[in-house]
Formats: structure tokens, C-alpha cells, sequence
């Protein structure tokens, strides 16, 4: 078919756009509960989901007793209960969820420390959220471990990857290094408690963050901190 110069061009012959990827978002959050005073800050926290760290003593079913409206990840005994996923069921369907190790106490005064995660999907993306709990600076002996296992845990998969975590660290460089993840938390001290900023997320590049801040300690000792996520487009 001739096209006269200056003519325009026929709908079927013109180039066509290919219709944009939808991009999910959520809400997420990440919570050192504070396990010595049996008291939990999860009620105060709105996210879409949320990772939990010290909830040994809460037990987050009765905080989220509705099946109907919120699932819950939390393991039984100590150990493993310690680090917990809870999400809304009307923003994202859990299709697997389960532990690994974390690292092994080898003489330090604390529990094993696991990794908690869970498979959500949220639209037609999966997303892997975990929640971990860093061993603390006075175990510091123990990093290399824990930084290794996690890695290797991160790399077993695919899947776009959160990590909710207490990193007992000022931006976990090596952590990040080694995981291939990138560190996202708020900068410098809070104005108030002076609290420096341990908490926060390790995520796969490509995960775009918003709206980065900390909440009020509440019963913690430890800020909560939340964000906006958007995941990257489905490939």
C-alpha cells in the first residue's frame, strides 16, 4: 500500500504502544516488639504488612484474630516465634511460607535467631517478605554467620525480596554487599529519643521506596519504621 507523503497514516499501519506493566504497591512495615515487657506494638502499626521482630512473647493471633481479615506467620516455641509476618488478606494472598537458619547462639546468651518469610502475592506478582532479627553488636562474633546464611537464603529465589530487620547496624554495608540487596531506612538519629536507625529494610533493587519514616516507639524501645512500596513491573 502506497502511502501519500503528508497522508495519515491508517490505525493498522501506525506503530503500535505496548500498554504499560502494572506496577503494585503496598504498604509495609518493620517492628522490634521488645520482648521483655509482653506488651505489643503491632496494634499500633496500619501496614499491609508487617515484619516482626523479639515477638516471642506476643502471641499475634490473638492481636489478629480475625482469619477473615489478616494472616499471620509466627512459628511455635521461642525460637522460632521470635521473628513473625502479618499481612492483610485483601492486599496480598500468602501461597507458601516457611524458616531458615539464621544463625546458632555457639555460646552467646541468645536464642537461634530464624528466618521467617512468607510468599504473598499481591495482584499477579509474588513477592517474598521476610522478617530477621541481626544478632546484637555485643554477638557481633556471629555476624559473618548470620550475614552468610542470609544471603544464601536471598539467592536461592528469584522472587523481588523485603526484609523487614532490627540489623543492630547503622546501614549494614556488607549485609547489603553480600545479599545483593540495597538498605533502605530513615537517616540520621530520630529529633526525639535519639534512637539511631537500626531498623529498616533490605530489598531487591528495582523496589521502589516512598514515604520512609518512624513511628512512635509505643511500648517498644525500638521505632517501628514504614514505607510505600511499588514492585517492579512483572516480567
Amino acid at each position: 500500500m502506497r502511502i501519500v507523503p503528508g497522508a495519515k497514516v491508517p490505525t493498522q499501519l501506525a506503530p503500535q504502544r505496548k500498554p504499560e506493566k502494572k506496577r503494585e504497591t503496598l504498604t509495609i512495615a518493620t517492628v522490634n516488639d521488645d520482648f521483655t515487657d509482653r506488651k505489643s506494638n503491632l496494634r499500633s502499626v496500619n501496614a499491609d504488612v508487617v515484619m516482626l521482630q523479639e515477638t516471642k512473647n506476643s502471641r499475634l493471633r490473638k492481636l489478629r484474630p480475625n482469619e477473615d481479615e489478616y494472616g499471620v506467620h509466627q512459628g511455635k516455641g521461642s525460637e522460632k516465634a521470635g521473628s513473625a509476618v502479618v499481612w492483610k488478606k485483601d492486599a496480598a494472598t500468602a501461597k507458601d511460607r516457611g524458616y531458615a537458619l539464621g544463625v546458632r547462639p555457639q555460646g552467646a546468651k541468645m536464642l537461634t535467631r530464624w528466618i521467617s518469610w512468607t510468599v504473598l502475592k499481591v495482584g499477579d506478582q509474588k513477592v517474598r517478605m521476610v522478617s530477621v532479627h541481626r544478632p546484637p553488636a555485643r554477638f557481633s562474633r556471629l555476624w559473618g554467620d548470620f550475614d552468610r546464611n542470609l544471603a544464601a537464603f536471598v539467592k536461592r529465589s528469584k522472587l523481588p525480596t523485603i526484609i523487614g530487620m532490627d540489623a543492630n547496624q547503622v546501614n549494614p554495608r556488607r549485609l547489603a554487599h553480600l545479599t545483593g540487596l540495597r538498605w533502605h531506612a530513615p537517616k540520621g538519629p530520630h529529633p526525639v529519643s535519639g534512637k539511631k536507625p537500626i531498623d529498616g529494610f533490605l530489598a531487591t533493587r528495582g523496589i521502589k521506596f516512598e514515604n520512609l519514616r518512624r513511628l512512635e516507639r509505643g511500648t517498644s524501645d525500638h521505632h517501628p519504621v514504614t514505607a510505600k512500596i511499588t514492585l517492579p513491573p512483572k516480567r
